[in-house]
């Protein structure tokens, strides 16, 4: 069964990807007497009973039915009739015809699907079939599935070096995590730890797990798993992001370093408990700790599953793309690159079984194609990549939508790699800065949601409102400064800036470069997409400056060990020493207010005077959700006529939170 269950899914959405037209009837069953002709095919013998095979032709009497658009999904309802008919519609080319007959097992509660797939060559005219699939109530009340849209997940998602909010949003699905960050309260709050202690001085954290937590295989989550985890996260071929997270960690620099392959400071107290000593003492580990693409807390895995694997097979392992075997509030079902990713409901949940049935991640890059799909019904909401302002304005009049917005936590801006000689005065990036209105830029295509920023580090319990002013835009200062270094005005920059996915990208990069031009610096860009883009920054280092976002992490020594690295494996080849000192002083301060005064010195002095990075804005992210998908936390959202207008949420540690927090009190509310 579930191999035929793939089949049809990876048709349906091959369907869908190639006519938009794929669509599912569901008609509400009023009674009505129906002739049913049977005949008997075979008699099938499995152990204990003797199965009837039979062919059905169903004759319905015409009814009144109330007709909704959805996604063609296969729908399993264990003892109720479901009937499929066929519907010739209009013709449209695709590339494959899926031939569908029900088979009705007599004595066993299920229904089996039989598919053939006949495949026919492109741009051929064919008829394609509509599933009409009557829906009747079970127990309990039908099944509640989410769809999710996402601009694109990667074919692998190893935590340890993938670089995606798509990692986010499967981990935090499908694998518990220590705690989790209440976005209402801004405070982390339990998870897989129940509770958890902290000494006066930071140099101890003693965290307690549930006991009533399991794997999908059973077996229980245990001390040792969360040990084996961060060793995990310690391997040399890790991101280097995800060996920041444990630098108070007594002994973890061992363990990346290669002397040692179990953290020292890391003790099994019982199956139940576990101690972290720290050194240098920190009070603020579990914000360190939201280092997953600077987003949210990585997940904790099962050791029983990753012993067996080897050290230098783990990250290529299929574990990640479909052996996926957590613990979290959904199961792993299926995985089609490029198209989606479905998860069911865990039983065994430690906070009860979630209230939605199941999650399908479906993978659509298009803003345009998210609008229609979300119109049609198809899509609930928009998590990774959003729809266009225009779009989003439309659905904000549309009664069955909300529109609103999650405070930013992704700081957008230029890094520029001074591996480049011309690249290297500072005076270049300040005649940079006052170039751009970077006021005009956030209210043109933010909607004004978000603030301008000149750093990086943008955690409110450390700001002063004079930074707000500190670079100014001013074209004249900028054309001064070029002419202090005897700038070329026709020397060409490349700014690697991916590819953008819609009118409003393109239309924000034009602007940017003309802004840019005025005052004579010329730029290009090079908009080669995905990792291969990515890889000229991050890898090859080939890339002279890059137009990107990135996150700003829980507590700011994510962000300061991010950019000033060693110079060998530094992306902005930017290393101060006494700027790393600082740092370490500032992520063991324990007293909020000295800490801030470190923070504020390190704004300051080296991000205002060195300019390694020109800052944008942080925009506030809006999102589109269908009525009927209903968040707790947020309760009601506000529906007012203007996007400028539109709620902003607040978020504890990353722009994630709203979609990690408590998903198994999400629901469906038809």
């Amino acid at each position: 069964m579930t191999s035929m269950r793939a089949l049809f899914a990876v048709a349906a959405a091959l369907v869908l990807l190639a006519s938009w037209a794929c669509t599912r009837e569901v008609v509400k069953e009023v009674p009505v007497e129906v002739v049913v002709e049977k005949e008997v095919v075979k008699e099938v013998e499995v152990p204990g009973e003797t199965v009837v095979v039979e062919k059905e032709v169903v004759k319905e009497v015409p009814v009144e039915v109330v007709v909704t658009k959805e996604v063609v999904r296969e729908v399993e309802v264990p003892g109720e009739t479901v009937v499929v008919e066929k519907e010739v519609v209009k013709e449209v080319p695709v590339e494959v015809v899926v031939t569908k007959e029900v088979i009705k097992e007599v004595e066993v509660e299920k229904v089996v699907e039989k598919e053939v797939v006949k495949e026919v060559p492109k741009e051929v005219v064919v008829e394609r079939e509509v599933v009409k699939i009557v829906e009747v109530e079970r127990p309990g009340g039908k099944e509640k599935v989410l769809n999710i849209r996402m601009a694109n997940m990667p074919p692998s998602l190893p935590p340890h070096t993938t670089g995606s909010g798509a990692v986010v949003q499967v981990m935090g699905y499908m694998f518990p995590r220590l705690a989790q960050p209440d976005p209402t309260l801004g405070r982390w709050v339990p998870d897989l730890a129940e509770r958890w202690d902290v000494t006066p001085d930071g140099s101890q954290w003693t965290f307690y797990l549930r006991k009533n937590a399991v794997w999908n295989d059973g077996n229980p989550i245990i001390a040792e798993d969360v040990k084996a985890t961060f060793e995990s996260y310690l391997l040399p071929e890790a991101g280097w992001w995800m060996h920041n997270m444990f630098e108070n960690l007594k002994g973890a620099s061992d363990v990346v370093e290669g002397t040692a392959t179990e953290i020292s400071g890391v003790t099994i107290v019982d199956d139940n408990t576990i101690q972290l000593t720290m050194d240098p003492p920190t009070l603020t580990f579990l914000d360190t700790l939201s280092n997953l693409c600077g987003l949210a807390p990585p997940p904790v895995l099962p050791a029983h599953i990753l012993k067996d694997i080897p050290d230098d097979q783990l990250l290529e392992h299929d574990f990640w793309s479909s052996g996926f075997m957590g613990g979290g509030p959904f199961k792993f079902v299926e995985y089609v690159p490029d198209q989606y990713m479905e998860m069911e409901a865990n039983d065994e949940f430690y906070f009860g079984r979630p209230k939605i049935d199941r999650i399908i991640l479906a993978i659509i890059p298009s803003a345009d194609a998210t609008q229609i799909a979300m119109q049609r019904g198809e899509i609930d909401v928009t998590v990774r990549g959003g729809v266009t302002n225009d779009a989003a304005q439309t659905m904000l009049l549309d009664p069955r939508f909300d529109v609103y917005a999650t405070q930013g936590t992704v700081a957008v801006g230029f890094g520029f790699n001074q591996r480049h000689d011309h690249l290297k005065d500072v005076r270049l990036r300040q005649a940079w800065v006052h170039a751009l209105d970077r006021k005009l830029l956030l209210d043109k295509f933010q909607n004004g949601l978000g603030s301008v920023i000149n750093s990086p580090l943008v955690h409110s319990w450390y700001q002063k409102p004079e930074w707000d002013d500190a670079f100014p835009y001013d074209p004249e200062r900028s054309k001064a400064l070029l002419a202090e270094m005897n700038w070329d005005p026709n020397k060409v920059i490349m700014v690697h800036a991916g590819a953008p996915r819609d009118e409003e990208g393109r239309a924000r990069l034009a602007v940017m470069q003309q802004m840019l031009g005025d005052v004579g610096i010329k730029i290009e860009y090079d908009t080669e997409p995905g990792a291969a883009g990515q890889n000229k920054w991050y890898d090859t280092h080939s890339a002279e400056v890059l137009y990107s976002g990135w996150g700003t992490f829980g507590h700011p020594t994510g962000w300061l060990s991010h950019i000033n690295r060693p110079l060998e494996d530094g992306e902005f080849y930017y290393y101060n020493a006494d700027l790393h000192e600082l740092t370490t002083k500032g992520a063991a301060a324990t007293d909020r207010e000295e800490a801030a005064m470190i923070w504020q010195q390190i704004v300051e002095e080296y991000f205002h005077k060195d300019l390694p990075w020109v800052g944008l804005y942080n925009g506030a992210g809006i999102k589109v959700k269908n009525k009927r998908f209903y968040m707790p936390h947020f309760g009601e959202i506000p529906k007012p006529l203007k996007l400028s207008q539109i709620k902003v949420y607040p978020v504890h540690v990353g722009r994630d939170d709203n979609w990690q927090y408590h998903v198994e009190q999400w629901d469906i509310r038809d």
